[in-house]
C-alpha cells in the first residue's frame, strides 16, 4: 500500500510537471488567445453590414408575423442609424460607434473637420487635424412615420465638451443638411415610434386601419 501511494504522488507529480512544462511552452499562444478574448468581451457596439442586416430582419417580423415591437441591440440600432441619415452626414463620418443610454444615443467617431469652413471654426482653426475623434450625444424622437430627428446636444472634440449651443452650431456645419443640431433619420417604412435604454432600442408598429 505505501508503494502504490508513493507511486500515485509521483504520476501526480509527472504529471503536475507536464502541465506546467506544456503552459510554459505555449504561453505565447494562450497569452494572445487570453488577451484576444477580453478584447473581443470589451469591444463596444460597432454599426456594420451583419448588424444592419439583423435590425432589417427584426423589422421584417413586424409586418411578417404582426408583431407590436421589437427590440435591437446596440450595433443593430446603431447600424440603423447611420444607414437612415443623410448621405451628405455619411459622408464626413468615419469608424462609427454608438452606444445608448436612457432615451439618448451617443455617437463616437471620426468627423471630418476639413470639411468645416475655418471661419465657424473660431480659436480651434488651425488646431485641428482633418478628422477627429469626436462623442456626440443626444435624443432621437420620431418626428413623424417614417422620420426621426437624432438632437444632439453635447459634442466632445480634443476632450472638451463644447456647450449645447456651440455643440450644435459646431454639428450643423460639419454634417450639413442639420437644423440647429438636429439631424434628420430616415426610419424604415412602417415604424410609428421608438424608446430608447441602455439594453436597446424598441421600435413600434405604425397600427393599421
Amino acid at each position: 500500500m505505501k508503494l502504490l501511494g508513493w507511486l500515485l504522488r509521483l504520476a501526480g507529480i509527472v504529471v503536475l510537471g507536464l502541465a506546467v512544462s506544456g503552459a510554459w511552452l505555449f504561453r505565447h499562444e494562450l497569452a494572445r488567445r487570453f488577451r484576444g478574448g477580453e478584447v473581443r468581451a470589451a469591444e463596444s457596439p460597432v454599426p456594420g453590414e451583419h448588424a444592419l442586416a439583423r435590425a432589417r430582419d427584426k423589422i421584417d417580423s413586424l409586418h411578417g408575423w404582426s408583431a407590436d415591437s421589437v427590440v435591437l441591440s446596440a450595433a443593430e440600432a446603431g447600424a440603423l442609424l447611420v444607414d437612415g441619415l443623410p448621405a451628405e452626414a455619411r459622408r464626413h463620418l468615419d469608424s462609427v460607434v454608438v452606444t445608448l443610454g436612457p432615451g439618448a444615443v451617443t455617437v463616437r467617431a471620426r468627423l471630418e473637420t476639413a470639411a468645416i469652413p475655418a471661419g465657424d471654426l473660431g480659436p480651434l482653426a488651425g488646431a485641428l487635424d482633418p478628422w477627429e475623434p469626436v462623442t456626440a450625444a443626444g435624443p432621437v424622437t420620431v418626428s413623424r412615420h417614417g422620420e426621426a430627428v437624432w438632437q444632439v446636444r453635447a459634442l466632445t472634440l480634443r476632450g472638451i465638451t463644447l456647450p449645447e449651443a456651440a455643440s450644435r452650431r459646431l454639428i450643423e456645419k460639419a454634417l450639413g443638411q442639420t437644423d440647429d443640431g438636429a439631424i434628420p433619420l430616415t426610419l424604415p417604412r412602417g415604424i410609428a415610434d421608438l424608446h430608447i435604454r441602455p439594453d436597446g432600442v424598441s421600435l413600434f408598429r405604425e397600427e393599421t386601419r
